[in-house]
């Protein structure tokens, strides 16, 4: 199944890293174009600025250091080689 786009009634466990990759490209390129629309409607003057105020800001109470170890801490290593 190499080079080929995924199919709606292919279970998802049967897809390869690479489609599951092209599936989700193709799923936020479609949501972010119904969103731009979307805002291009609601504020047809500056929809980039609307666009971004879609978006929710980061909260959180840790320091930077916390943040970044949480995150270094949290990492895996994969056992797969992916193509």
């Amino acid at each position: 199944m190499q080079n080929s786009q995924p199919t709606s009634n292919q279970p998802i466990n049967a897809l390869t890293v690479t489609e599951l990759e092209a599936l989700i490209v193709k799923i936020v390129q479609k949501v972010l174009k119904q969103e731009t629309e979307k805002l291009e409607t609601v504020q047809p003057n500056n929809p980039p600025q609307a666009f971004l105020e879609t978006f929710g800001t980061w909260e959180d109470t840790r320091t930077t250091e916390e943040i970044i170890d949480d995150i270094y801490s949290n990492r895996t290593i994969a056992t797969e080689e992916y193509s």
